[in-house]
């Protein structure tokens, strides 16, 4: 879809869902690839299931 316009006049809602454990190394470089996509998320929900790292 590289180069593909979106029209503000189409609704189109976007939610990413990210399942994580453990995941602190790895979180950050997938939130910023997620935010430099031509179609932005209109939410990022990061579910944590009790992470020990920081995460």
């Amino acid at each position: 879809m590289a180069g593909k316009e979106f029209p503000e006049t189409a609704y189109l809602r976007l939610s990413v869902v990210i399942p994580t454990l453990n995941e602190a190394a790895y979180l950050p470089n997938l939130l910023e690839a997620l935010a430099a996509q031509t179609r932005p998320a209109d939410e990022v929900i990061v579910a944590d299931a009790g992470s020990t790292d920081g995460t």
